[in-house]
């Protein structure tokens, strides 16, 4: 059945809101840590957890709920998602303490790995390929939207209203996309409901991931080798899980889909690169302005706008580029540029606002460049069954990428900054001020070279084909 313009484009709208909520909200807990320190008393050692076990159930689920969502059906699926965020949001913006509000930020989590997969499937499935590039593209556009305007909205939203106000809004949005999904996506359902589940694959596969993340969580505050274990066990789960697919009939993961394409696997591997490199960006910016330069939540938003505005104008630009001239090449240029802001970051004086908009500005316009290709270049690379797997594995890239890039950020400030600043930096207790920033700055370079070493490697990944 032919789909008319204007219910495509309403499915594109519904997804685009899902797709904006995933990274807004995670992003925006991580630009409010400094708000939510002060509200709650808590320390960072406390707060760092917020964005983290929002992410947790994201790597860990996502190609099993995408795999789900393709035997049971994408949209059934898709509206559990949002009606699962809708309740994390609300209990979020009704918290009375910092505990429940990590509780809320993890069925927040809970509620977006049920969402992602779905979201970017439907839209591969609803558009044909000579349209799938730009509507990727919008949907791209949503996301880094999402991701990368969380800064200026939070800011606006915390300073003139409150940071509750947050939470609310996004439950409102979580509703407006369920009303609309009803309206748009009544004939589009597809169900493979003749395959089983892979249950040994899916158990394996969460334990290996599950366990990887905890080791990085909890090494990242207390020492690498104090939880060696979780590693061990994650290791040897993932290993499991390898040997067991290979002997299923209907497996979670068609390990082929590695093994025998290069651009799916290149863009998958670039992915994971991207979002580890760039993922700490709000988070480490957000303490640097508001807590190290002294500026308010509005302020810092409205210097972190920038690269939002280039991603929104790049991102359906490129992906229609994508559909005319290639993915590879406009992919790995989006990489090179990322990498160049962290270079700008590392030689120029950062205590110059200008400057820092300099730098945003060639990450906003590297981001829009790489988004919609990659993803395009993923999703073409697989059969139109595999849709959601796929999808599900792009975004468990993505969301693994998120998990590292704060987990390694975040244990390179807390190691320069020291225990006593990591621990009472919200709580009014007088500190060295040249001290503590000597120390940012130190712990700042360190992770800016890191990530621009990342960037550069993406180009690289970008750049692989078939031979």
């Amino acid at each position: 059945m032919a789909l008319s313009k204007g219910i495509k484009r309403l499915i594109l709208l519904t997804t685009s809101l899902a797709a904006f909520q995933t990274p807004y909200n995670s992003t925006v807990l991580s630009f409010i840590i400094p708000v939510l320190g002060r509200f709650f008393h808590a320390s960072l050692y406390t707060l760092i957890y917020m964005p983290v076990v929002y992410l947790i159930p994201l790597p860990t689920l996502m190609i099993l709920l995408g795999r789900i969502a393709d035997i049971y059906g994408r949209v059934g699926i898709f509206r559990v998602g949002l009606v699962v965020f809708t309740i994390g949001s609300l209990m979020g913006a009704l918290s009375t303490s910092i505990y429940l509000l990590i509780a809320a930020s993890f069925i927040m989590g809970l509620g977006s790995a049920i969402l992602s997969p779905s979201s970017t499937a439907i839209v591969s499935q609803v558009f044909p390929e000579g349209e799938r590039g730009f509507a990727l593209g919008i949907n791209a556009m949503a996301v880094y939207i999402g991701l990368t305007s969380a800064p200026f909205l939070g800011g606006i939203i915390t300073q003139f209203l409150g940071w509750r106000y947050i939470l609310l809004i996004s439950t409102m949005l979580s509703l407006i996309g369920l009303a609309v999904s009803y309206a748009s996506m009544r004939s589009i359902e597809v169900a493979r409901r003749g395959e089983s589940l892979d249950t040994i694959g899916a158990l394996t596969f969460s334990l290996a991931l599950i366990s990887i993340v905890m080791y990085l969580i909890l090494s990242s505050l207390n020492g690498w080798l104090n939880y060696a274990y979780l590693l061990m066990v994650g290791v040897v789960s993932l290993i499991v899980f390898i040997l067991l697919e290979g002997r299923v009939k209907y497996p979670m993961l068609d390990l082929r889909l590695f093994t025998g394409n290069v651009s799916f696997m290149a863009g998958n591997v670039t992915a994971l690169l991207n979002y580890i490199s760039t993922y700490f960006v709000p988070f480490i910016f957000s303490l640097y302005l508001q807590v190290i330069l002294g500026y308010n939540p509005f302020e810092a938003g409205l210097i972190l706008v920038l690269e939002p505005i280039f991603m929104v104008i790049l991102s359906p630009v490129s992906g229609r580029l994508s559909d005319v001239y290639g993915s590879r090449e406009i992919a790995a240029l989006g990489m090179g540029l990322i990498g160049l802001s962290f270079i700008l970051l590392l030689t120029l004086n950062i205590r110059s606002i200008t400057n820092i908009l300099i730098a945003l500005s060639t990450l906003g316009i590297g981001f829009g460049l790489f988004s919609a290709p990659n993803t395009n270049s993923v999703m073409s690379s697989v059969s139109r069954d595999k849709y959601g797997v796929a999808s599900g594995v792009l975004g468990t890239m993505r969301f693994t990428g998120q998990l590292l890039s704060i987990a390694i950020a975040g244990s390179i400030l807390t190691k320069y900054l020291g225990k006593y600043a990591v621990l009472y930096l919200f709580t009014g207790v007088p500190m060295v001020k040249v001290t503590v920033y000597q120390a940012f700055i130190d712990g700042l370079r360190v992770t800016l070279m890191v990530a621009a070493a990342l960037s550069f490697l993406g180009v690289y990944t970008s750049l692989l084909r078939e031979r």
